[in-house]
């Protein structure tokens, strides 16, 4: 009987696992078609190089980008990337359904939000369960909503409620497919106050899901000082209003409406990779293809 309680806790603890883990140290992929272009044989060891410099997780931004990745080859394609990568050591955070068109269509009036973002919450249902049933649950550590939450579009309380809702039902629908930690993630550009900002932060953490900044020094749409504020106001140990950092690893050469960036530096690269996210909160790096070491392997 003892050994019998004993299995089941250890299956417990196992299933567990991912919610109990600490931070992470994670490097954000974002599939693109071309990227089908890299020899199949070199991803192994890609993911490999990744697990000795320090990473313990990949997160996938999304398994499908509109209709890119939803046919059966790209699919297929995708899914062994990810095996591989669970094979490297690497835990996986898996993004969802990416619409391309979410910036303007989170446009709509506020009284349409919900409309839309349940259409959302349909689609991920489809992609979570299908990826369950191929990968199984064991294989998942988290799962990722392929939305970017602003400080302008979010700055009304009234928009907000919506939008909470829906992470709450994202959160719910997930944990009955596999119960894994949800993770979002949220930049500023100096639409709100650093205070009124930490508050679209906790609002969002409300819903359940755990919201990663992204420190804005790539896209540098606000100066030093000023990020240094936006991220101290989402960093606040005693509140913990932000769940860890996503920092960006490019320079942004290009506008947000066609996104063109270049690596950086090899001293800005190694200065950057050393940042960790304050109050023990994850460390997130974007994006795979910048890292020095893919030049001339992914095309960016």
């Amino acid at each position: 009987m003892v050994r019998r309680a004993l299995l089941r806790l250890a299956a417990l603890l196992w299933l567990l696992m991912p919610l109990l883990a600490g931070a992470t140290t994670a490097i954000i992929y974002q599939p693109q078609l071309r990227d089908r272009d890299v020899a199949q044989a070199q991803w192994p060891t890609l993911f490999a190089q990744l697990r000795g410099q320090g990473f313990d997780t990949l997160v996938v931004q999304w398994t499908e980008y509109g209709d890119a990745f939803g046919d059966p080859q790209a699919h297929a394609w995708l899914l062994q990337r990810v095996r591989e990568a669970r094979a490297s050591g690497l835990r996986v955070v898996l993004g969802l359904n990416s619409d391309p068109a979410f910036f303007q269509r989170q446009q709509v009036p506020t009284a349409a939000l919900g409309d839309y973002l349940h259409t959302l919450l349909r689609r991920n249902d489809a992609v979570a369960r299908q990826w369950v049933d191929e990968l199984g649950a064991e294989a998942i550590a988290g799962w990722y909503l392929p939305i970017e939450i602003d400080d302008k579009r979010w700055r009304d309380p009234d928009a907000r409620k919506p939008l909470q809702a829906y992470l709450a039902l994202e959160r719910q629908q997930l944990d009955r497919i596999a119960q894994r930690p949800v993770y979002v993630s949220s930049f500023f550009a100096g639409n709100m106050t650093p205070l009124r900002y930490a508050e679209l932060l906790e609002d969002i953490q409300r819903s359940g899901v755990r919201v990663w900044v992204q420190d804005g020094a790539g896209t540098a749409r606000l100066g030093a000082g000023e990020r240094k504020l936006y991220l101290d106001a989402a960093s606040q140990c005693a509140a913990s209003h932000a769940s860890g950092v996503v920092f960006e690893i490019f320079h942004q050469i290009g506008g947000d409406q066609a996104f063109s960036a270049s690596s950086l530096n090899a001293a800005e690269a190694s200065a950057t990779l050393t940042q960790r996210a304050p109050c023990d909160g994850d460390s997130v790096f974007f994006e795979l293809r910048y890292l020095p070491e893919m030049e001339g392997v992914m095309k960016r």
